[in-house]
């Protein structure tokens, strides 16, 4: 049993941007389409998304970006008063072994996660899958404290050595990093740097293409986009 991975249907609404034709498949627009360059990246990782239902809607998010470029993972949406019974059937798997991504000083009832620990898990065929509480921060906070399945779960908290390069929505401090960042930021912190690097590439692409289409500018080749079909090329991915 698995989260569903599938982008949830887009309701009508009247916001700026609405009237955009949009790609299926990564929700750009369609002038923008990223597809041809979203890489597959195998890693000993996955990642689930416990989504705040204001997210589901947002062509910005960037949980997507992860669940594109990494299998295994899936998306559930946040419940405060009944919990889906996927996700807690998911966190009692006993070939997962679930991290919870979420800022130490507050998570005040949870273990502190550990690249030895977890190491040793993966060693005995527990795999490590990140759980990402993807909304605002005031939003997570809020699912977090209204969430106490989550508090069994050792907790890895993310300090970016840079700030973050999102420029489609605006944050309170630079230090808070989007959920696609966050997923690089886990990846390094496996010791998975060359596919950290790659993810990082995918998230400058999707945030230059969408913030060229937003503001009617040509779309040029960047050295990102250099990279990911490189990348793509030398793994066979065309």
């Amino acid at each position: 049993m698995s989260l569903i991975s599938k982008a949830p249907p887009r309701r009508p609404f009247k916001a700026k941007g609405s009237n955009i034709t949009r790609c299926e498949q990564c929700q750009m627009p369609q002038s923008a389409c990223i597809c041809e360059l979203t890489p597959e990246l195998d890693t000993e990782a996955s990642f689930w998304l416990l989504m705040h239902h204001n997210e589901q809607y947002k062509p910005t998010n960037t949980g997507r970006l992860l669940l594109s470029a990494i299998k295994g993972g899936g998306r559930t949406i946040w419940q405060r008063k009944e919990p889906d019974f996927r996700l807690l059937h998911l966190l009692a798997r006993k070939d997962r072994y679930p991290i919870l991504v979420f800022p130490e000083p507050l998570a005040v009832n949870n273990s502190v996660a550990s690249p030895a620990e977890t190491a040793a898990q993966s060693r005995h065929g527990r795999k490590p899958v990140f759980l990402l509480l993807d909304a605002t921060w005031q939003q997570a906070r809020k699912m977090y404290n209204h969430s106490p399945y989550l508090y069994n779960l050792p907790v890895l908290g993310i300090n970016p050595e840079r700030p973050s390069r999102y420029q489609l929505r605006r944050s309170q401090k630079e230090s808070h990093l989007c959920t696609a960042e966050v997923g690089a930021e886990c990846l390094a912190w496996l010791g998975e740097n060359s596919a950290a690097n790659v993810m990082h590439d995918y998230f400058d692409v999707f945030n230059e293409r969408y913030q060229a289409a937003r503001n009617n500018q040509i779309i040029t080749e960047s050295d990102a986009m250099v990279r990911l079909r490189q990348y793509r090329a030398e793994c066979g991915q065309f």
